[in-house]
């Protein structure tokens, strides 16, 4: 009986832990953001083919910590398949930083452990998809597909970025 209890709190424990969007977000000067109510929005010029790179921070609310292996924007197979991830970055996510973005610290993404009540800011370059847009249109999303162990089990959640980022088209566009 003991035994089953246990496993059975681990599994809740487990299955029951989520992650959330940061405190904070970034992005460069070649995007505006705004905020209209509780809903920010960061839009960038659609420019098919450009890149562009903003910045989300992942809260780990605890209480375990985790270890996220992974990290993909709308771009895997299974979501909206219009924009695919060409970059992923990240500051440190320890006690004696605050969060804070500075692309130029940034490193290449890999499994980083994010301890219980911290936060990992990430950086995200996405290419810009060569689509159709009407004039006025946008394409955009507001979380990111995330992997992560917590107490040894593989994980996957869609976690909110605290932010839309949208891809604006002023003129419209008509691929060639």
């Amino acid at each position: 009986m003991l035994a089953i209890a246990l496993c059975a709190g681990y599994l809740s424990a487990s299955i029951g832990h989520r992650l959330d969007h940061g405190s904070s977000w970034w992005h460069g000067a070649d995007a505006e953001s705004r905020t209209e109510g509780p809903r920010t929005e960061v839009r960038f010029a659609f420019n098919p083919g450009r890149q562009v790179t903003f910045g989300v921070s992942i809260r780990n609310p605890g209480p375990w910590p985790v270890t996220i292996t992974g990290i993909a924007g709308e771009g895997r197979q299974a979501d909206h398949h219009v924009f695919k991830i060409a970059r992923l970055a990240a500051n440190p996510a320890d006690k004696a930083t605050a969060v804070g973005f500075d692309p130029a610290a940034a490193a290449p993404f890999r499994s980083i452990r994010v301890a219980a009540g911290m936060e990992l800011p990430v950086f995200v370059t996405i290419t810009i998809p060569d689509v159709e847009m009407a004039p006025g249109s946008a394409l955009g999303f507001d979380d990111l597909a995330v992997d992560y162990d917590v107490l040894g089990l593989p994980r996957h959640q869609r976690v909110p970025m605290g932010f839309r980022l949208l891809i604006h088209s002023a003129s419209g566009y008509v691929p060639r």
